[in-house]
């Protein structure tokens, strides 16, 4: 009975989201984007888009304004979640909307600590960070104001949290690294909130396929974790205890990678597993430019076209959601990415590298 709930549950909002997904932007529009002369160029491309209609309204008349242009990209998000959601089951939806308020939030609370942390210009990192409420976005600048590291952490407003990263202040003082921050904030959300979210929210045929994406995102993050940690020389005892303690298909192979003694050794054991084409990918982006940024823009890139392509056969539960919200986030991302860079000169070569083009 379950298999045949797919169908009546997901046929309505699958044809949607195919027919949605078809309208978004491809890769040759991408490339005519970064590669604009300017800002007025980059608007007359996007007035060719089914973004227009929108966009238009912050974008037809000059001096743009970015924040202007921020808050209606978010509420073009806010628009098409809120469209979805009201065509799926009340407890999928429910599930996909605390799955969506996390995962960006999360993400971009790591890209705070680490700007925190390096101690580079925090007003350029703020155009790029997309905050889905007004209220996170205040919550974005409050943190960012931050003196410190330290001082960032005992900002965070939800105090369960905060305490998970308070105590992970004296593994950061011990590498230099914010890793153990990110390795606190990957297990609090994918481990105590959705793992956990899954059995409580879904039906049994919607938990297998959420176990299987989320699974598979679970894996790519603890492998890049690993691979991260050994760029930085963190002992392996140390890096064991940064992974998300959940069992899935590449448990064993995030934890084999433990012993390897760099980067070089990592991705020559990666090729000889399932995920050979992620080795690549890092091996050819660290060879251009041998830095962790280059390094974690090949995963990011990697780690959402997988989990999409791994729900487009049978389309018929929550996985297929999931991954299109991921990659409709991501190309609202993108767009404001591409028009920051546009009205500051940032030359396109830059641009590519802080984007992330989805399948």
């Amino acid at each position: 009975m379950s298999f045949l709930k797919g169908p009546r549950n997901y046929a309505f909002i699958n044809a949607r989201v195919r027919g949605i997904r078809s309208k978004m932007l491809t890769i040759s529009q991408y490339e005519k984007l970064i590669q604009a002369s300017d800002l007025d160029e980059a608007v007359r491309l996007l007035s060719a888009t089914p973004y227009w209609d929108e966009l238009s309204k912050v974008l037809s008349q000059p001096p743009i304004d970015m924040e202007e242009v921020d808050a209606m990209l978010r509420q073009i998000y806010a628009k098409e979640v809120k469209s979805l959601a009201k065509s799926l089951p009340k407890k999928v939806s429910e599930f996909v909307l605390k799955y969506l308020k996390g995962a960006y939030y999360y993400s971009n609370i790591k890209t705070i600590i680490k700007i925190i942390n390096s101690g580079e210009p925090r007003d350029h990192i703020r155009k790029h960070l997309v905050a889905l409420t007004l209220e996170e976005g205040e919550e974005y600048d409050h943190l960012l104001a931050a003196q410190n590291v330290p001082q960032l952490v005992d900002r965070i407003p939800d105090p369960r949290l905060r305490r998970r990263l308070q105590e992970a202040l004296q593994k950061y003082e011990a590498t230099g690294s914010t890793m153990p921050f990110e390795a606190e904030l990957n297990k609090y959300f994918f481990h105590d909130e959705i793992w956990k979210a899954i059995r409580n929210y879904l039906d049994r045929t919607d938990q297998k396929y959420a176990r299987e994406f989320f699974g598979l995102r679970i894996d790519l993050t603890n492998i890049m974790t690993v691979i991260r940690a050994k760029l930085q020389g963190i002992e392996p005892q140390i890096i064991e205890d940064l992974l998300i303690p959940v069992t899935h298909r590449a448990t064993l192979i995030a934890r084999s990678l433990l012993a390897v003694r760099n980067i070089e050794e990592a991705l020559n054991m990666l090729t000889t597993t399932p995920y050979r084409e992620l080795a690549h990918r890092i091996k050819e982006a660290y060879e251009k430019s041998p830095t962790i940024t280059s390094v974690e823009h090949a995963f990011e890139e990697y780690s959402i076209q997988t989990t999409y392509l791994s729900v487009i056969g049978y389309p018929f539960h929550i996985g297929t959601v999931l991954a299109y919200l991921d990659l409709k986030y991501y190309e609202l991302r993108n767009i404001k990415i591409i028009l920051v860079g546009k009205s500051e000169g940032v030359n396109p070569a830059t641009i590519r590298e802080l984007i992330v083009i989805t399948p």
